[in-house]
């Protein structure tokens, strides 16, 4: 997100679209559906919007659509699909004992505040629902008037909020009783950070150096206006590709290795 360069983009999307293939599957068609339409209607907007660029490629009410505009919109477009894929496998991977684990050695009251935020996001939901059908069995809501629906939207939203921070209380005061404030109160870990996490986290952080290290020497170099130009700078653009190359497709490797290891152990029962 942070270097727009095209080749980078590319193969960041295609390295979270296999990754989440591997953890989903055919469950993901959902959010396939919803990326590619994302995908297709940002592309569309900024050419009708923007009108910069030296190549027009047709007028649209005497206004110029260039090749210019409709590369950066499908440049953008690209890095946004990229993003939404790596954080909806963020979602899939990372769980509530995932984060207490990895957020614990920082803080434990910071573990527990963010567990309780995940939590509280489905449950929010939930009462919301709740509420809404208890206020529309009362016939407190009105159907025909957009007016009267949005006010009783607005008091079921007061009465969650009340409920949150009554319920926020209720869950400091239980977890007060049960001594989490003491100094001496160690968390809980299943797992421990051994050779192998740090052999692997190590490859990831070198790769990433050199990552970077390549975007900050101007390997990665491009522009859109005037004119699109895309520069490649040798040895730089290469390690710098090479090494984002392997940094995203990691993942997508490791977990289809897991996979296929434990369908050969399953076999072999």
């Amino acid at each position: 997100m942070f270097v727009a360069f095209p080749p980078l983009l590319v193969i960041s999307l295609l390295g979270a679209v296999s990754y989440m293939c591997i953890l989903e599957g055919r469950k993901g068609r959902r959010f396939h559906i919803f990326a590619i339409t994302v995908f297709l209607i940002l592309t569309l907007i900024n050419p009708l919007v923007s009108h910069k660029g030296s190549t027009v490629l047709v007028l649209v009410n005497d206004r110029p659509v260039t090749l210019e505009s409709l590369v950066y919109g499908l440049n953008s477009s690209v890095m946004i699909a990229a993003a939404l894929y790596w954080f909806h496998c963020l979602t899939l991977v990372m769980t509530g004992d995932k984060l207490i684990y990895a957020t614990s050695f920082l803080s434990k009251r910071l573990s527990l505040v963010i567990s309780m935020s995940i939590r509280f996001v489905p449950l929010f939901k939930k009462q919301s629902a709740k509420v809404k059908n208890a206020q529309r069995a009362l016939g407190l809501y009105n159907e025909d008037s957009i007016t009267d629906d949005i006010k009783a939207d607005m008091r079921v939203f007061s009465m969650i909020v009340t409920w949150a921070l009554e319920n926020g209380i209720t869950t400091a005061d239980s977890m007060e009783a049960r001594g989490f404030s003491l100094p001496s109160r160690s968390c809980y870990r299943i797992k421990k950070f051994d050779r192998n996490d740090a052999l692997l986290l190590s490859a990831f952080l070198c790769m990433l150096a050199v990552s970077v290290y390549s975007a900050l020497s101007g390997g990665l170099e491009y522009r859109f206006y005037p004119n699109v130009r895309i520069s490649f700078q040798g040895f730089k653009t290469i390690i710098g590709l090479a090494a984002f190359t392997l940094l995203s497709f990691m993942p997508a490797v490791i977990s289809l290795e897991v996979k296929l290891r434990w369908k050969h152990l399953k076999s072999l029962i």
